[in-house]
């Protein structure tokens, strides 16, 4: 496999680079593909592994070769801040959008994007977020989110994260934290300009709270919001916040 490499430096292109970290997703890479090619514009798309026991790797270089995309296989030592960051080490857009793959945008996202990083002062941001799911824990936990996001500008990373490339870069990246490395990126991305919340839905999937338990999961991600405030992030919670 050929990987085009890309310094910081470079001159980039106008296309945007949707980098997608992964581990262990081999059942949920024909889907996110199919879905990708119905973006309009014109995009790449890096996806960096962090080290799969399937057959993730497998199914990635299959859907490479058949794909309508430009598509870019990377590989990382696992870490979504990591991987993340070793994606857009390679991206040659002007845009990063960092896109879980169990997440849904809609088809003109990709121009929604360029519109609101049209505006003044405007660095990145993200979308409105809903989980695929009727549960109401989980309408209010989005709304909750969406709250935060568009009053505070932060964002998590199922929010569907987008930033110039040139000010990731001056950001520092994200910091290679075992979780919220996203509130850490939002947090230190308000330094450099505005975020905003774009009128476009993501639909995220709920897979995470109806494997570990809605009530628990949402429960952690209280407790770890409160320590990441005071600094502490305990080891233990991994497993819950970053695990299918």
């Amino acid at each position: 496999m050929t990987v085009h490499t890309t310094s910081p430096g470079r001159e980039v292109s106008r296309m945007l680079s949707i980098i997608t970290p992964v581990l262990n997703e081999e059942e949920n890479i024909p889907l996110f593909l199919a879905h990708i090619d119905e973006l309009a514009g014109e995009i790449e798309v890096i996806f960096v592994d962090g080290g799969s026991t399937d057959g993730t790797w497998a199914a990635l270089q299959a859907a490479a070769g058949s794909s309508s995309r430009r598509i870019m296989l990377l590989a990382s030592p696992a870490g979504r801040g990591v991987q993340m960051n070793a994606g857009a080490r390679h991206a040659e857009g002007s845009v990063l959008l960092f896109l879980h793959v169990d997440c849904r945008i809609a088809p003109d996202a990709p121009a929604a994007i360029t519109r609101a990083l049209a505006q003044e002062g405007v660095i990145g941001g993200g979308f409105r977020h809903a989980f695929a799911s009727r549960d109401l824990l989980l309408r209010l936990t989005s709304r909750v989110g969406n709250l935060l996001a568009a009053r505070t500008q932060t964002f998590f990373g199922d929010f569907g994260i987008f930033v110039k490339r040139e000010v990731f870069f001056r950001i520092g990246g994200y910091e290679p934290l075992p979780y919220l490395e996203d509130v850490e990126f939002s947090r230190a991305a308000r330094r450099h300009g505005r975020l905003v919340q774009i009128d476009r839905t993501i639909v995220a999937s709920p897979r995470r709270y109806l494997q570990k338990g809605k009530y628990r999961l949402s429960a952690v991600y209280l407790l770890v919001m409160f320590l990441n405030v005071i600094g502490i992030r305990p080891q233990r919670f991994v497993h819950y916040v970053t695990e299918k």
